[in-house]
Formats: structure tokens, C-alpha cells, sequence
């Protein structure tokens, strides 16, 4: 039995003895090895939401793309980091390039990729990602109007003002539109606070004002624009007032100071339309009994049809009073419409 014990023995030391030699042979295969896999990078202007080495996205999960790399001596791995800690290590692929998604925390952040062998040995990708991840939509700031303006009254409709302020917190306002649906009509830099157009005379219409952020989230708001011009009967007259024919239909006239023309309105808001030029003279409005302003209808050449003074309505019935301040030398004051937005 001895025998065949020292044997056995001898055989464990040799196959020990093996062990210790193969492990010496790595260990020397990897001190020896300090050269990193070979150089790689990103794939620029792949995937959705990506330009060129940025990627902003209204998802917290991406899709990162990199050119695969080589190493003499050993298998490769990748990590993907963000902001330096690694979201996830990769294995090699078959194919020249290697798609993998990963999860963002939203915000902006910096996503690298690191090529690494089996000994240690490290490659950065020579870019990095710069991504903004923005799953919050845009916001009105302050609460949109759209109310009559000033301007001419033209064929094509009266003219209207949107007002607002707006924000986003992650990739800022991109664009503004405004019209009844998002492909129609009028496109605008969203860092304007407001918008003239014109809207036709008693349309339906529901205009809505949109913002886009920079990853395509959008918020919208709708206002209606329908605007009437008041009827006549709804109107008075003190003083010399006398209604006579115009190119649009009829409008009422004065030429003696302290006529008075009054409605009551409730809506959104009222404007005044008149003609303008070098024999129109000068009107007080009264708001609710109250001066709330002058208008001046002289200029220096006749001017058919324009909105001369707007207000925005209160919630309630309001009462407007144009009073005559004319002097002898320009004493005339037209009132073409009062045009009421409901």
C-alpha cells in the first residue's frame, strides 16, 4: 500500500506543480499586456432624437450606437457609463457596430462608453453623448388672450392679438403656432409674447396657440375669436348724431362737441371702428361713467376703416361712452362699428 500512496502523492505534486504553472504564464501574459483595444467612437447621427454627438429625448430610456473595436490578445467588454457611473456593461457582437438601450434619468447628462479587455486594459470612446432627457412638457406662464387690437379693418377680417408667456424647464421652447388645429395656419419664434393676425367676421373658429419644446412635447390652449359687429338698435345717440351710407353699409356721424354715443357690451372685448384722417377730430371714452381714455382720429390722409381703441371686458356688462371733443377746426367723429368679441 505504501507504495502506490507515495505515487499518488508524487501525482498531486506534479498536477499542483502544473496549476501553478499555467497561472504564472497568465500572470506573466497579463503584466505583460498594457496595450488598450484599438480606438473607437460613437456613431453620430444614429437613432431618433440623436445630432451628431447630442441626443435629446422626451423618453427616459435611449438608444446608444458605437462602432465595435478590437484587441490583439483578448475578448472585449463595454461599459456604458452616465455622468461616470456605469449603467451597463456590454459583451462583444457580431456585427461592426452595437446598439443598446439604456435608461436616463431625466435632465441633462454625459454618456461615454469604455472599450475594455480581459486584463484591464481601457479605451474610451473619443467622443461622449451629451443628452437632455425632457418628459415635461412646455407651460403657459401667464394665461393666454386673444382680443381684439388696433389696426385696419380689411377684407380678410378684424384684426386680433394673441398674448402669453410661456417656458420649458428642459430643452426650451422651440416653436409657437397658432391657428384651429396644430398644421394651420401661422408659425412664430416662441420667445414672442404675442401674435396679430386677422379672423373673419362671425367665424366659429376656435383659434388655439400652441408651444413646442425642443424634443417635440407641446401644450395648447383654446380661445374663441368669434366677432360680431353690434347692432344699432343696441346703441345711443345724444346731440347730432345721424346715421348716413358708407362703402361697408352705414355709419353714424357727429360734428358738434359733447355728443355722446353709448351700448352696453359683455363679452371679451369691445373695439371701435372709425375713419381716420385730416378733417377727424378728437373722443373721450367712458367707461362705466369713468374717463378711460382719449382718441385722436386726425391723420394726414383718410384712412377707410381701422379699430381706433380696444379694451379688454371685465365679467359683467360694461358701458361705453364715446364723447365728442372735437375742436371747430376738425370737428367730425365717425363710428363705423363696435365690434364685440363674445
Amino acid at each position: 500500500m505504501a507504495p502506490f500512496l507515495a505515487r499518488r502523492a508524487t501525482t498531486v505534486v506534479m498536477a499542483a506543480s502544473l496549476c501553478v504553472g499555467a497561472l504564472s504564464v497568465t500572470s506573466a501574459m497579463a503584466a505583460g499586456d498594457t496595450t488598450p483595444p484599438a480606438p473607437f467612437d460613437f456613431v453620430a447621427d444614429a437613432g431618433d432624437y440623436q445630432t451628431g454627438y447630442e441626443v435629446a429625448s422626451p423618453y427616459s430610456n435611449i438608444y446608444v450606437t458605437w462602432q465595435e473595436t478590437t484587441d490583439d490578445s483578448h475578448p472585449l467588454s463595454y461599459e456604458v457609463s452616465i455622468d461616470g457611473l456605469v449603467a451597463r456593461v456590454v459583451g462583444e457582437d457580431a456585427y461592426s457596430t452595437i446598439t443598446k438601450r439604456i435608461e436616463v434619468p431625466d435632465g441633462q447628462h454625459v454618456v461615454t462608453v469604455a472599450a475594455v479587455d480581459a486584463v484591464g486594459n481601457r479605451q474610451e470612446a473619443t467622443n461622449s453623448l451629451d443628452v437632455v432627457i425632457d418628459t415635461v412638457s412646455p407651460v403657459f406662464t401667464s394665461r393666454p388672450l386673444l382680443l381684439l387690437r388696433r389696426g385696419p379693418v380689411t377684407n380678410a377680417g378684424y384684426p386680433m392679438r394673441f398674448t402669453w408667456t410661456g417656458s420649458d424647464e428642459g430643452t426650451g421652447l422651440a416653436l409657437g403656432r397658432i391657428g384651429p388645429n396644430g398644421s394651420c395656419c401661422y408659425s412664430f419664434d416662441p420667445n414672442l409674447t404675442h401674435y396679430d393676425f386677422t379672423v373673419e367676421p362671425e367665424s366659429s373658429v376656435a383659434w388655439r396657440i400652441w408651444l413646442y419644446d425642443g424634443v417635440g412635447r407641446t401644450t395648447h390652449v383654446p380661445r374663441d375669436g368669434y366677432v360680431s359687429a353690434l347692432p344699432w338698435s343696441a346703441t345711443t345717440h345724444v346731440g347730432s348724431w345721424h346715421k348716413v351710407s358708407h362703402v361697408n353699409g352705414s355709419q353714424w356721424l357727429s360734428k358738434k362737441k359733447d355728443d355722446r354715443f353709448t351700448f352696453k357690451v359683455d363679452g371679451s372685448s369691445v373695439a371701435w371702428v372709425s375713419r381716420t384722417g385730416p378733417t377727424m377730430g378728437k373722443a373721450d371714452i367712458l367707461v362705466n361713467g369713468r374717463l378711460a381714455g382719449h382718441v385722436n382720429l386726425h391723420a394726414e390722409t383718410t384712412q377707410a376703416s381701422r379699430v381706433v381703441w380696444t379694451m379688454k371686458l371685465p365679467n359683467r356688462t360694461t358701458k361705453v361712452t364715446i364723447v365728442n371733443r372735437s375742436g371747430v377746426a376738425r370737428p367730425n367723429l365717425s363710428v363705423q362699428a363696435v365690434l364685440l368679441q363674445r
